[in-house]
């Protein structure tokens, strides 16, 4: 080996070696998502003799640092035991149930839903007849004080209250991880629809016989069945193996006894099984801030709250008959299937005499006159088509929501365009919210909304990401803050973060902490004899990989249900000022049927309408993405020569490279400028033959007369993901069905095994149609190509019409095309400082700060001579007076260049 050869990593190097496909990176796609894969369950022998029993309390990892094992693990060792039921009862929260159901429907386990509630005092019920205090935050203190209300939801209404109650407490608590509950609120809303269980230690009525005696107990399990009825209270007995646990079970029992109550036999479970307490005791570890060595005093002396079989509770509890017994009658009244609580989308006001569905039509039939004024019955049929499916799906309302916030954006002067694959329905183009013509570029509507496909319809939108704030903040307004929240991003344990805490844990120093999370490289831990970890520190950090930390906020997804969404899943504050999430990420809301509405920030938005600002405050020249004159050609010599810097899209060393090779001359090969460079076609070997064809070098062929029609556009050469499956679909015989599978791989993690599930389908179509050999081989092998992304035709165009109009205001206005970029950062591939020396190079000179006439933001002043740019910390500049020309420099507070604008063109 020379001493120049590129940097690898020792990650890198190890998958190269092993043969292991290199890791998806869908960049800035939107059809490229980590997504959880769907569920699948191990093989399990479910006892066929199992004493029937129900365990109803359980955290689950979901607890955040109060549960070590995952709900799917619970569920699969409750089933493994041969329990009858299941309930996961989470801090103040459903944060880990769609998980647990999810993982349940292939199980014969039932569910039950419930939380542990953070009442957020220690006197006990007596002292919380009106509102109490904000819960005390549960991270930092060894033992976090508070009293504990256990509720179990009694089926699909039960489940909406409890909802509803939390997202009550969690608003009105005014900060995040600190809800705020009224117990005679708590009572009114649960109307004989929750079941109550005493709990445990920090439960009322436990706590009050611990420090006051029987006889406080009573008072408190009185107080209870006061609040939510006799039918609702349940004595709750719980055996560890410590020693005061049979004499306060027998209190407990006694006093069920004297009031007629049930009593009911729980494990207050913590772990799967016993194997996990270790574990167990380090997030407490983390969650208290501290080392198991300083927080030793404070843990269990036992291994016992782990999940136990019916056989084991009952002799744990013979002395108490009726108490294994009764946790089964009682799952039964409560358990129901999750799905059942999917909520439908909102109904939004429409005018009188109209249906959600015909004012949906009169909005886009009205714009088919000035959109298509020569629409021929062909692209009638395609537009009224779409319709019959927005229908036939019924989601009318969808896309009236959407309507409306891209008409409030555009009220307010902020840009925004859809992108993705909305661009490929005619409908959202007449509504205005894309910019992309899908009759005119023949884009599938099926790849955007099908008749066949039982998930909602997913519309991206880019907005102005310096004003982005303002939508969500108007959607929260408009909707309300019980009935309107954004997504949760669920932050899990990553290699770094894994082996730092569980180093905290485990007692070692900073120093030590950081230099050993510096050793791992990759997602499975470090490479073997690469690092001195400790052996107990990398096993408890292997076991924490991928459990759930804390929650933060998803980049722009928003949910909108008809009723309250807090009804179906609780709502909390976030950390951000004036945001509010609920307790799922995008995959529980899309497993339970939530429809997402993606309002997302693109930084090049917003310095397109920095720029505008500033040509129309130096000029009077007034510009928007409509009106830039298309096609011009010094435009497509600018980017020939790549000459990109600051552009979007196609300012990577990557695409600057291509640039000159492709030589774009037309809006269209923009689009596939965007799509060549990304791991789909360039694994799949489209780059350079696509090129050779496109300069006229090699002959455009087909595989088959059939791929023609699907090929002729990109010259024969698959670039985007609808070819993809529109090949399956033609040589492979693929029902729409099965294209739907490709479609779903693309960018999916799981991707490749997607694919798989179809490989013997497509090679038996390929060869009814001739295909055969390497020529089949080489088909399957570019499908194979896009499991690791590729984008979708309707996402390039949408991308290129910005790469056009970024492209055109660097030709024409570039110093304020830098003062925007500047004002817009961070964003973009390079630095301000490679921005600013590229400006320099076009003649854009650059003055240092001025105390007396710089402004917070980069923009533009006048100069006797030449035009300056002038902005905060270093951010200024100017360009020479040019000689006479048609071009006339001017200045005022944020001048630039003034030029006849070019013929106009009559679009895309």
């Amino acid at each position: 080996m020379g001493f120049h050869n590129p940097s690898v990593t020792w990650s890198e190097m190890e998958r190269l070696l092993s043969g292991r496909p290199p890791e998806p990176d869908g960049g800035d796609g939107p059809a490229f998502s980590r997504k959880r894969g769907s569920y699948e369950p191990p093989p399990i022998v479910r006892p066929a003799d199992a004493v029937p029993y129900a365990e109803l309390h359980a955290h689950s990892s979901f607890s955040f640092l109060d549960g070590a094992s995952s709900p799917a693990e619970l569920v699969e060792e409750a089933e493994r035991l041969g329990l009858h039921a299941l309930a996961v009862t989470d801090h103040d929260g459903f944060y880990g149930i769609v998980r647990f159901a999810e993982a349940a429907e292939h199980l014969q386990v039932k569910t039950v839903f419930g939380a542990e509630l953070s009442l957020g005092a220690t006197e006990g019920l007596g002292a919380l007849t009106g509102f109490s205090s904000p819960a005390p935050p549960r991270n930092g203190p060894p033992d976090p004080d508070g009293t504990h209300l256990l509720v179990l939801a009694r089926a699909e209404e039960g489940y909406h209250r409890l909802a509803a109650a939390i997202t009550h407490a969690q608003l009105a608590g005014g900060e995040k991880g600190r809800p705020r509950y009224d117990l005679a609120d708590l009572a009114e809303r649960a109307d004989g629809h929750w079941a109550i269980l005493t709990g445990c230690r920090k439960g009322a009525v436990r706590r009050a016989l611990a420090e006051g005696g029987p006889r406080a107990a009573a008072a408190e399990l009185d107080r209870l069945v006061d609040l939510f009825g006799r039918d609702a209270v349940n004595v709750e007995l719980i055996d560890h193996g410590d020693p005061a646990d049979t004499r306060v079970n027998d209190v407990l029992a006694a006093l069920a006894s004297e009031r007629a109550l049930p009593v009911v036999a729980t494990n207050n479970v913590h772990y799967a099984v016993p194997e996990r307490v270790q574990l167990a005791a380090a997030v407490a570890a983390v969650r208290a801030n501290r080392g198991l060595d300083e927080l030793d005093g404070w843990l269990p002396s036992h291994a016992s709250a782990h999940l136990r079989s019916g056989a084991e509770m009952a002799r744990r509890f013979r002395r108490y008959p009726g108490a294994i017994a009764r946790t089964v009658t009682l799952a039964d009244e409560l358990a129901f299937p999750l799905r059942r609580a999917k909520p439908a989308l909102p109904k939004l006001p429409v005018p009188e005499g109209h249906t959600p569905m015909s004012w949906l039509r009169e909005l886009v039939w009205s714009e088919v006159p000035r959109r298509y004024p020569d629409a021929s019955e062909a692209d009638r049929a395609r537009i009224e088509r779409e319709l019959a499916v927005i229908e036939q799906k019924d989601f009318p309302g969808y896309f009236l929501i959407v309507h409306g916030i891209v008409a409030e954006a555009r009220r307010r002067g902020i840009l925004c365009q859809g992108r993705g694959s909305a661009a490929n329905s005619a409908v959202c183009y007449l509504l205005g919210i894309t910019a992309i013509d899908s009759i005119f570029y023949n884009l599938p509507f099926e790849r955007f909304l099908s008749a066949m496909r039982e998930e909602e319809p997913d519309i991206d939108v880019d907005f102005d990401s310096d004003r982005r704030e303002e939508i969500i903040q108007w959607v929260f307004e408009t909707y309300g803050r019980d009935r309107a929240a954004q997504v949760a991003n669920v932050i899990q344990y990553r290699p770094k973060n894994a082996v730092r805490d569980m180093a905290k844990a485990l007692g070692h120093s900073p120093g030590q902490q950081d230099a050993w999370s510096k050793q791992v490289e990759r997602w499975d831990g470090p490479v073997a004899g690469a690092h001195d970890i400790p052996e107990r520190v990398l096993e408890y950090a292997a076991v924490l990989m991928k459990a759930p930390r804390h929650l933060g906020i998803h980049s722009g997804g928003m949910v909108l249900t008809e009723r309250p969404v807090g009804e179906v899943v609780p709502i909390e504050h976030a950390r951000m000022e004036n945001r509010t999430v609920i307790q799922w990420d995008k995959d529980d809301a899309a497993w339970m049927g939530l429809v997402k509405f993606d309002l997302l920030g693109l930084g090049m938005l917003a310095a397109l309408q920095y720029a505008f600002d500033l040509i129309a405050g130096a000029t009077g020249e007034r510009w928007e993405l409509a009106t830039i004159p298309k096609e011009e050609a010094a435009v497509y010599d600018m980017l020939c020569r790549a000459d990109s810097i600051g552009v979007f899209q196609v300012e990577s060393r990557a695409q600057m490279g291509l640039l000159p090779r492709l030589q774009p001359r037309r809006f269209y090969d923009l689009v596939i400028e965007i799509a060549l460079i990304r791991p789909g076609p360039i694994q799949g070997g489209a780059v350079h033959p696509y090129v050779r064809r496109k300069l006229g070098k090699e002959d455009v062929t087909y595989a088959h007369p059939k791929l023609e029609p699907v090929l002729e556009r990109t010259l024969g050469i698959p670039v985007f993901q609808e070819q993809l499956m529109q090949m399956g679909m033609a040589v492979g015989d693929l029902t729409g069905e099965d294209a739907d599978v490709l479609r779903r791989a693309m960018g999916s993690k799981r991707g490749i095994e997607r694919i798989e599930s179809v490989r013997e389908k497509l090679y038996a179509g390929m060869a009814r149609n001739g295909l055969v050999g390497d020529a089949a081989d080489d088909i399957y092998a570019k499908i194979q190509a896009f499991a690791n992304f590729g984008f979708a035709e309707s996402h390039s165009l949408s991308f290129a019409l910005l790469v056009y109009a970024s492209s055109w205001l660097k030709l024409h206005y570039p110093a304020a095309f830098l003062a925007a970029l500047l004002r817009a950062q961070p964003m973009g591939f390079y630095s301000p400082s490679s921005l600013v020396a590229d400006a320099r190079r076009h003649g854009v000179r650059v003055l240092r700060p001025d105390l007396h006439a710089s402004r917070a933001d980069a923009t533009l002043e006048p100069l006797p001579s030449p035009v300056v740019e002038r902005g905060a910390a270093g951010t200024e500049s100017k360009r020479p007076a040019p000689p006479p020309s048609p071009v006339v420099e001017r200045g005022a507070a944020g001048a630039e260049s003034k030029r006849p604008p070019p013929p106009p063109y009559p679009g895309l």
